[in-house]
């Protein structure tokens, strides 16, 4: 990233430094190096904060501990990494967004949700082109022969289908975004190994106003930044963690007593329901198997399409077990390309594997799809939002990390009501997949699967947006009380709804730099 100034703190001769600029940005995943590079793109002068370093490393090793009360939370553990980059350095790279079947008037946010997918369908075509994505088609492109098989043969079932995008493995980790920006651009300040530890805050205008934050490094050096803007984009639970700790370390409470800031952590819950019968598995592939569009990965999802204002958000999607010492090769390749590390292969496994790589490419390139062999494990498998709860909540433990900072305390369960919904969505959907000729499921037994369920590493619901004295953010991310400070993360969606947040969390994003490059809003 010779195009953009990287500095780690850790290792400058000065031990206190200090800063101005426009925008401050805290976090540098998914959702801060979006922000950094279009606003630097539109003239803004921002500085990025990264806890971590160059390159990626999981939470604990990282020093960020956690401390789980109850089941434990995966999304905190696995979910969670730090560094340039953050999770995008380790994640699937799936692009979906939430749509009309998130208009659910469960637990009354519909009015939210609303205002979220307008914004999503607004901005959809536009992040995917910054991710990339070249042509206009998007989510929507059903004009491929695969896809008109597909939704042929669902017609019937009201079963509705939706194609996800695939970053390509080059794009995966959203550095990338930095590479590109243009050489010698002086608008973009990096530090890395820089953890928030300190803020100040001042009466504004009318609500409280951020005046400046303190970042340091392990070794003690210091980093003062004067900031315009604060945007806090460090993930769902860090993201709340820095928001509760900015109430404690300010010299003024900043955020409404009333604001619910860690409150109803959620997650999809993901459990396989059937398994493909064996002499099936010939018809799923050729349907339903990923194909390439364009260079990027689509696959499938399935949404149960009765519009059954009771039952939970959700969606359904195959699992190809694909163990092949090939695959098994190809994935060590592309995923140590996307984390920035030397692939981990033996000379023995280099060789025993030759042979599936050139049948996988052969398939990419002569066919356009994802080779799957007739004798894969194929699994059905359910995603399905939680019910929001205060009891699964994120606060701060009276324990400290090595940075002096109270470390998270997550408490997180999957309640009743949420193996109810699971048992009654199941029971729709398979009624409707089971009219489809030629596929044969085998029924999962639900008392012995539920124990197999687990999160799926999508936090939300911890800074939610909203009218109610509840939330946390308004319609525009603003941490109500404020000034100057706002959230992106996907802790800002009231509930996990029927797709992965990621996607929807950068069009949010996007719609936010557009309103800070406005010139009445950089006053």
């Amino acid at each position: 990233m010779k195009n953009v100034k990287v500095i780690d703190l850790s290792n400058s001769q000065d031990n206190y430094i200090v800063r101005g600029c426009e925008v401050c940005i805290i976090g540098g995943g998914a959702a801060g190096i979006y922000l950094a590079t279009e606003l630097v793109r539109k003239g803004v002068d921002t500085i990025l904060l990264e806890a971590g370093g160059k390159t990626t490393t999981d939470s604990i090793s990282a020093g960020f501990d956690i401390y789980s009360e109850g089941e434990l939370y995966l999304g905190a553990t696995k979910g969670r990494y730090f560094g340039l980059g953050g999770t995008t350095a380790h994640w699937g790279g799936i692009l979906v967004p939430h749509t009309k079947y998130d208009l659910r008037s469960v637990n009354d946010t519909f009015d939210v949700w609303k205002h979220i997918i307008d914004i999503v369908e607004s901005r959809s075509e536009a992040v995917l082109g910054k991710l990339g994505w070249i042509k206009d088609s998007g989510f929507l492109n059903f004009r491929n022969s695969k896809v008109k098989k597909c939704q042929q043969l669902l017609n019937t079932t009201g079963i509705s289908l939706i194609s996800d995008l695939h970053l390509p493995f080059r794009n995966k980790n959203l550095i990338f975004l930095l590479k590109r920006l243009s050489k010698n651009n002086h608008k973009l300040q990096i530090y890395i190994n820089s953890v928030v530890y300190d803020w100040k805050s001042t009466k504004g205008t009318s609500k409280e106003k951020v005046q400046s934050i303190k970042a340091k490094s392990i070794n003690g050096n210091q980093l003062l930044v004067n900031a315009k803007k604060y945007i806090v984009s460090a993930g769902a639970i860090e993201s709340t963690r820095i928001l509760l700790e900015l109430n404690q370390l300010s010299s003024r409470s900043v955020i409404k007593d009333t604001a619910a800031v860690g409150y109803y952590l959620s997650d999809h819950i993901s459990i396989p329901v059937a398994k493909v019968d064996k002499a099936s598995n010939k018809k799923v592939i050729e349907y339903f198997s990923p194909y390439f569009s364009h260079g990027w990965l689509r696959s499938f999802r399935f949404i149960e399409g009765s519009y059954d204002y009771e039952i939970l958000r959700s969606f359904f999607h195959f699992v190809y077990k694909n163990e092949s010492v090939g695959f098994s090769l190809a994935k060590e390749f592309l995923t140590a390309m996307q984390s920035i590390r030397k692939p981990q292969i033996s000379i023995k496994f280099l060789f025993s594997g030759i042979f599936g790589i050139i049948k996988l490419g052969f398939y990419r390139y002569i066919y356009s799809v994802l080779h799957i062999p007739k004798n894969t494990e194929i699994l059905l498998q359910l995603d399905i939002e939680q019910y929001p709860s205060r009891d699964s909540c994120i606060k701060l433990g009276k324990e400290l990390d090595k940075y002096g900072r109270q470390i998270a305390k997550i408490r997180w369960k999957v309640s009743e009501k949420d193996i109810h919904n699971i048992k009654l969505i199941k029971e729709k959907f398979l009624k409707k997949f089971s009219e489809i000729k030629g596929i044969k499921l085998h029924i999962l037994d639900d008392n012995a699967n539920i124990f197999k369920s687990s999160d799926t590493y999508h936090p939300v619901g911890t800074c939610c947006m909203g009218k109610k004295k509840e939330s946390v953010v308004d319609e525009n991310l603003k941490v109500y009380g404020t000034e100057n400070l706002w959230v992106v993360s996907t802790g800002v969606l009231p509930s996990a709804g029927s797709a992965n947040p990621t996607f929807t969390m950068l069009c949010l994003a996007d719609r936010l730099v557009e309103q800070i490059a406005q010139k009445e809003l950089r006053n």
